[in-house]
């Protein structure tokens, strides 16, 4: 019989401490339309560069999309508040909003998403004129699929990284209380989540084989990992 080697950040010890606490995969039937009371629980940044960058991916992104980027500052902010840390939230709010801005079909080009992405963040930050942040932000933004970014000194590029997996792999979610996984959730469902990055990032794969992303798929094959993250979509 051949014996498996569990990779250190394998989902298998996230679902077993789930199952554990009774949660299986995470997920909620919750829509748009039934906005739960706890909205008022979540304090996102509201400056203006923040209402600027949520009305930009309204208008560019699909809603679960959009979700999934306010979940990431969300587990992002969860960790960085455990680990006594203290990054900008406004960079680190408006590099999750951005951080997959260059999947976008509209953005479609020969380079790697990240840069892609990071490049119209900062154009669009200059544009309406927040100068100051767009480099801070773009930077969040072009490293947050290295695998080393975790271990960053700048705590935005850092915890983006770190939230972005939380909901992308389940990676590090047994750091985070439990009910506020299922605030954040029920908040902001999934609603085929999964299906949408495994999307996005397939194309990303298989039009930019040696991308970034392309190689990382073909060193930790992370279209599997999204699939086989413990929530139900």
């Amino acid at each position: 019989m051949t014996k498996h080697t569990h990779h250190k950040n394998c989902s298998c010890r996230t679902n077993a401490f789930l199952s554990a606490l009774g949660f299986g995969r995470l997920g909620s039937s919750r829509t748009h339309s039934t906005r739960s009371s706890s909205a008022a629980y979540f304090k996102l940044p509201d400056s203006g560069a923040a209402k600027a960058a949520e009305a930009y991916l309204a208008a560019l992104s699909s809603p679960v999309m959009v979700d999934h980027c306010k979940r990431c500052f969300l587990f992002a902010q969860a960790l960085a508040e455990k680990a006594n840390a203290k990054p900008d939230l406004e960079i680190l709010y408006v590099g999750c909003l951005f951080h997959d801005l260059g999947l976008e079909p509209i953005f479609e080009g020969p380079d790697d998403f990240e840069v892609i992405g990071a490049r119209e963040a900062s154009r669009f930050l200059r544009a309406k004129g927040y100068t100051k942040i767009s480099e801070q932000v773009a930077a969040t933004i072009v490293n947050h699929t290295s695998v080393s970014t975790a271990n960053d000194p700048r705590p935005e590029v850092a915890f983006l990284n770190m939230g972005a997996t939380v909901d992308v792999l389940g990676m590090r979610i047994d750091q985070i209380d439990t009910k506020l996984i299922q605030k954040i959730i029920e908040e902001y469902p999934r609603n085929g989540t999964k299906a949408l990055l495994t999307g996005l990032l397939g194309h990303e794969i298989s039009t930019k084989p040696n991308s970034n992303f392309g190689q990382l798929e073909a060193q930790f094959d992370v279209l599997k990992r999204i699939n086989e993250a413990p929530f139900d979509s």
